[in-house]
């Protein structure tokens, strides 16, 4: 009995592991979010009868597939920045790193942003370490700032904005203009020119290759 109990387990965690493959890949193709729970349960290549068993509403299994991705690159973001101790470069590496995904990382990219801003300003990926960074370089005097939502909701709506026309448009924007919309936004918050450049052309830690 054990042995059944236990193949039955690791069946219905294939099950579940392959629609939510199947929802990040059918969102990754057609950069939406409103497909059907047909179109997954047909791209998982499992009964549609399935989903039941596993998720309650469309709604429950695309927010776990989104924090699934959002809790991977919230990993590389922060081990990008460990061991750094300025807020304002901290910043500008989870923007260079944001608006480099679209270009690297289309497929990912798909995903997370098929929501608008939503998932930007979420309680995970960028969203809870640009507000982290831009209060700690404003206590630190790097970033002058009267409204810490503000700055985030800028943020988010020109990472938004980059990403959406990386996607809609290959080829339109580089890495180089990645960097340049992280200098923008430093100098929007408050730091001088030399120091925005200094910060935003640095060297970024390694980041995954473009996907074939």
């Amino acid at each position: 009995m054990a042995d059944e109990g236990g193949r039955n387990a690791r069946r219905r965690a294939r099950t579940r592991r392959a629609l939510l493959d199947a929802a990040r890949r059918v969102i990754a193709r057609t950069g939406t979010v409103d497909v059907s729970i047909q179109e997954i349960t047909e791209e998982a290549d499992v009964g549609f009868g399935s989903f039941y068993n596993h998720f309650t509403t469309k709604e429950e299994l695309l927010q776990e597939a989104v924090n699934e991705v959002l809790d991977g690159f919230g990993a590389q973001l922060d081990a990008a920045s460990a061991g750094i101790g300025d807020w304002a470069v901290r910043y500008a590496i989870g923007v260079r790193m944001t608006t480099r995904m679209a270009i690297n990382q289309p497929a990912v990219a798909r995903v997370l942003f098929a929501f608008g801003a939503t998932h930007i300003l979420s309680d995970k990926g960028l969203g809870p370490r640009a507000r982290r960074d831009i209060e700690g370089a404003v206590e630190a005097g790097r970033f002058t700032v009267r409204n810490t939502n503000v700055a985030l909701a800028t943020t988010a709506g020109c990472v938004l904005a980059f990403a959406r026309m990386t996607m809609d448009q290959p080829g339109q924007l580089t890495a180089d203009d990645a960097d340049e919309l992280a200098e923008q936004l430093l100098r929007m918050l408050g730091m001088n020119a030399r120091s925005a450049a200094a910060i935003a052309y640095r060297p970024l830690p390694a980041f995954p290759r473009r996907e074939a």
